[in-house]
């Protein structure tokens, strides 16, 4: 590694052993001394740069500065400076060179140096302090410069390092458009040159130029792929030596997959048919191992294909044909014959027949019997479900019929096993499920009938009702069902004896299909619209409760399921059990790797929930902040150099991507925002502004900010057709590129209006001071309220927002051009009194809004709950309440401490702000300052309401209702079906303590919150 981030270091040999002791102890002053006495003496110019160094150690501005000014005046002189003395000027400026400095400084006299002495052991040292500082401009000459001296020493890694990082410039923003086209063009030109290398030789030696490992394939693939024309791409594909069949013979299986994904692409849908035939062929004759091409994929693009074939009974015969002989091969490898199974499955489904004619009247079609074929074999392994869900979900209803009435029951006859029979009634439960999401299980019901309209818009065609989408009769027809056979597991010895050796325990299955069903017949829907109501509003709490009870519940028997941990952290954020969430949440261990993909299914929101979290011993963000400071401390990606060495190269472009990417993470930025948010909660002093950061430094407007959170873990039940459980889960819209902006240019504006200066500060030109101040401020505001406005009226904006966020960026947004107006209005000047009307009264309008809703949570309740249940749930909507109150509180304030420093400056008071201007903002801060009140008052009563006795009982009503009859007859079955699973309202006290507890710890934090 180079010297310049690792250390101190050590002088030549021939330095004498009195300097070498003395820059060894950091005694700079004697360096100093000595050294330029050695440079009088020598005149080697390697003591002044020792002499430079020393000084730059020094406590002085100007020495400090000494080394900046060395390498700059090396940079003009377009001499070639020698490597040690580079090496000290690099450690000498490395508090002061900044990754775009390095690019124009010491990244080219690098690169000066490796092409005067291309031969030196050095010059790799030099690359590789190009690349820690992502100096790819520098970096790709000092790969050439390596390429052309050692282009017949038959060390080809220089080659690719030239062509990869080629490639990278091409790619980057460091490069210019102009200069893109030029790269591109030359990494295309190269790599297709060192193809015709290998095209054109019988045998490709290991010191040839040519292509000869999978990463260098690979390497072509991609660069091509990217750079190249789809036809040259196609052309080179039909390579007998570097095309992808020639690459599968070599076991080469994801230069295979990536051609094939290129074709898919262009929906080049002949090709593709064309080389899965071919790769199939290679197995059945023996030039590859015939497990190898027996992939489930290939046999899915390889169908897929067939069925956009022009003659598509043709094309499905033959692979109808490729398949009866693989059937034939006769193995006993289980992921083969399963492989086969699928294919099977697939192939039935691309038949272009009409569903049903081809099978009895009762719904037996092929594709019916090839389901039921392929469950017979695997309704135990784990991949069961989610194998057949799609198919099953494109079944006609008279299909659905014929599987759920005549195979699965026959094939349920057949089992004489116990756990093998509880297994597949576990699986047809969740295939029920499955069904009261398909649209194919319904019709439409008349909206008028016998001169009424009807409320109900379907007909369920499984159980005849009328009903809406999902039917809620067949949900709770589901949740009985299921139950039962929940009860039959737990009172049978023998079944939980062998439960251990399945895939996974029927139990947790159960318990997921009641619990969704149970919600989804509470009324609780996906959230994505600024115009939702508060969480829990529209749901009956009662079979909430019961839900989250029978999960609660199978998370005790079974707490090691990822599954169910995540759906219950999630309800358990919903009801406002922020801090028993993340008791649920903690054992799941969230590895550094997937920090960025997975903290959103907890974290974001978080301090508009429960900033109490926030006060625990170890810091919320703590291993999100670790992670990103981790890996984006240097603005290479990480251990990339690595990659380097071992000749990795299609790493290398997935280290790049990825590093990218992670740099633009909306996770990312919701980590920064949420705790800076909970460090003003509680009056915590935030260190640096946000723009500041090393970490944002790169975001502005332009910027795309991506949300990679990964929802994979989740168990998902749904049809196709329906949204996602997690859509249901959420507080609101998942995280965007237009929140993550507008929450960072939110976060600006009050870094700006919470500025104060030190209080040892003493310009040293008060005017001058003065009249800059008023310019960064005025250009500061213009910009922002600009970009808040720009954000906000986003077409896609309305639907990534809750009702609270969108009123609070909107309000920030006018204080932003209230602020504005009134600072670059003075009391001399003519007031814009009609501007500032719109705007103040905008304000006022959208924060009534905002109040108007957070009032609301008193209104009358359902279910015999009363409003605590619902202001407890709805946490979001107060926390933005507060948080926009504030917001018009500091503006205000911001604007009359303004005003008071241009009259102590200005006593004449010509300079001071106009005074209607001053009232109108005094007028927001009256009016946000009585909401503030009313936030203390409402957190208040709360921890009073909690502090009264009797909740066990009260929760427990909630639940299960104050009495025998209390609720509908559907909802009354699905009651005693949950009583039965959780142990009944004895079984439900612990829960309901744990729950109690948790709303206060929330309560007590709110607390805690400043108010002013």
């Amino acid at each position: 590694m180079s010297y310049g981030r690792y250390g101190r270091p050590a002088l030549k040999n021939s330095v004498d052993v009195q300097l070498q002791t003395a820059f060894t102890d950091g005694n700079w002053n004697t360096v100093i001394r000595l050294a330029d006495k050695r440079f009088k003496t020598l005149k080697d110019p390697y003591y002044e740069a020792i002499r430079i160094a020393a000084e730059s150690q020094l406590d002085g501005t100007t020495e400090r500065c000494t080394a900046l000014i060395a390498i700059d005046e090396l940079v003009k002189s377009k001499a070639v400076p020698d490597y040690d003395t580079l090496e000290l000027l690099e450690w000498a400026a490395r508090d002061y060179l900044y990754d775009t400095e390095y690019a124009e400084t010491l990244g080219p006299l690098r690169a000066r140096w490796v092409k005067a002495n291309p031969k030196s052991k050095y010059s790799v040292k030099c690359l590789q302090s190009c690349l820690e500082f992502w100096d790819l401009v520098s970096a790709q000459q000092i790969a050439t410069t390596l390429d052309k001296a050692f282009a017949n020493s038959g060390d080809r890694q220089y080659m690719f390092w030239s062509i990869t990082l080629t490639y990278l410039l091409s790619i980057s923003p460091q490069c210019s458009e102009a200069s893109k086209k030029v790269y591109s063009l030359l990494v295309v030109k190269q790599l297709e040159r060192a193809a015709d290398n290998t095209e054109n030789s019988e045998k490709v030696e290991p010191k040839d130029r040519g292509l000869l490992q999978e990463e260098e394939i690979s390497l072509y693939y991609r660069v091509m792929l990217s750079h190249g024309s789809k036809e040259d791409f196609i052309s080179r594909m039909e390579s007998s030596k570097l095309g992808p069949l020639a690459q599968l013979k070599e076991g080469r299986k994801d230069l295979f997959y990536q051609a094939l994904n290129a074709y898919e692409s262009w929906s080049e849908w002949d090709r593709i048919y064309d080389l899965c035939r071919q790769a199939l062929r290679l197995g059945l004759d023996g030039a590859t191992p015939t497990f190898s091409v027996c992939d489930y994929k290939v046999w899915k693009k390889f169908a897929l294909a067939a069925s956009k074939s022009k003659d598509h009974d043709t094309a499905l015969g033959e692979v109808q044909s490729i398949l009866k002989e693989f059937i034939a091969l006769k193995t006993n490898t289980a992921m083969y014959k399963k492989n086969i199974a699928l294919a099977l499955l697939d192939t039935a489904f691309r038949q272009p027949t009409a569903p049903g004619s081809s099978g009895s009247e009762s719904g037996l079609t092929p594709r019916v019997i090839q389901i039921g074929l392929y469950l017979d074999s695997y309704f135990d392994k784990l991949s069961a479900f989610d194998d057949v869900k799609d198919f099953v979900a494109e079944l006609s209803f008279d299909e659905v019929k014929g599987l759920m009435e005549e195979v699965l029951p026959k094939m349920l006859e057949e089992k004489s096993e116990k756990s093998s029979q509880v297994i597949l009634k576990s699986l047809i439960c969740k295939l029920r499920y499955l069904l009261t999401t398909c649209t194919q299980t319904l019709s439409h019901n008349p909206s008028v009938a016998d001169g009424q309209e009807q409320d109900k818009p379907y007909q369920c065609r499984l159980c005849s009702n009328l009903t809406s989408l999902p039917c809620e009769n067949c949900l709770r027809s589901v949740v009985t069902e299921a139950a039962q056979i929940y009860q039959q597991i737990v009172d049978d010895s023998e079944l939980l004896a062998v439960i251990p050796r399945f895939d996974k325990d029927p139990r947790i299955d159960l318990a997921l299909v009641m619990g969704n069903s149970i919600l989804k017949l509470s009324g609780l829907r996906p959230r994505t619209s600024d115009v939702a109501p508060a969480p829990l509003r529209d749901v009956n709490p009662s079979l909430f409760l019961q839900a989250v009870l029978v999960l609660d519940t199978q998370l005790k028997v079974t707490p090691g399921d990822v599954a169910l941990r995540l759906l219950l952290a999630q309800l358990y954020l919903l009801l406002g059990c922020a801090s028993y969430a993340y008791q649920i949440w903690t054992p799941l261990d969230v590895k550094r790797t997937i920090q960025d993909s997975l903290s959103p299914l907890f974290f974001d929101r978080i301090s508009s929930l429960s900033p109490g979290l926030f006060t625990g011993t170890r810091p919320l963000m703590e291993p999100l902040r670790s992670y990103y400071n981790n890996s984006l401390h240097s603005s290479c990606p990480l251990r990339i150099w690595d990659a380097f060495g071992s000749g990795s190269y299609s790493s290398i472009l997935e280290m790049t991507e990825f590093d990218s990417k992670l740099r633009r993470s909306c996770t990312l930025m919701m980590s920064i925002v949420e705790e800076r948010r909970a460090t003003r909660a509680f009056g915590g002093k935030i260190e640096c502004e946000i723009g500041d950061l090393a970490l944002t430094e790169n975001i502005d407007d332009t910027t795309t900010i991506l949300n990679k959170t990964d929802y994979g873990s989740f168990v998902n039940l749904e049809s196709p057709e329906g949204p996602p459980i997690q859509e249901f889960l959420r507080i609101g819209p998942e995280l965007s590129n237009e929140r993550a902006h507008l929450s960072f240019l939110a976060e600006q504006y009050l870094d700006l209006i919470h500025h104060k200066p030190p209080k040892d500060h003493r310009p040293y030109k008060p005017s001058e001071a003065s009249i800059k101040e008023r310019a960064y401020t005025f250009e500061t505001l213009s910009q922002l309220n600009n970009s808040l406005t720009g954000f906000i009226h986003r077409p896609t904006t309305p639907a990534a927002l809750t009702s609270p966020e969108a009123t609070y960026y909107t309000v920030v947004s006018l204080l932003s051009a209230a602020v504005l107006t009134a600072l670059s209005t003075t009391r001399a000047e003519p007031y814009p009194a009609e501007t500032m009307s719109v705007i103040t009264s905008s304000i006022r309008t959208a924060f009534t809004g905002l109040h108007t809703r957070f009032t609301s949570s008193s209104t009358a309740s359902k279910g015999g709950v009363d409003e605590t249940l619902y202001s407890l749930s709805d946490m979001h909507t107060l926390s933005y309440v507060r948080e926009t109150a504030l917001a018009m509180r500091h503006s205000a304030a911001f604007v009359q401490a303004w005003n008071d420093r241009e009259l102590a400056r200005d006593r004449s008071g010509k300079s001071t702000l106009h005074k209607d201007g001053l009232a109108e903002l005094k007028a927001l801060d009256a009016m946000a300052a009585k909401t503030v009140t009313e936030v203390k008052g409402h957190i208040q009563k709360l921890k009073e309401a909690l502090g009264q006795g009797g909740w066990l009982d009260k929760m427990l009503d909630w639940t299960f209702g104050a009495a025998e009859g209390s609720q509908e007859e559907g909802d009354e079955k699905v009651r005693k079906a949950v009583e039965d699973v959780v142990g009944g309202r004895e079984g439900a006290e612990e829960w309901v303590g744990k729950v109690v507890e948790s709303w206060g710890q929330g309560v007590k934090g709110w607390g805690l919150v400043k108010m002013e």
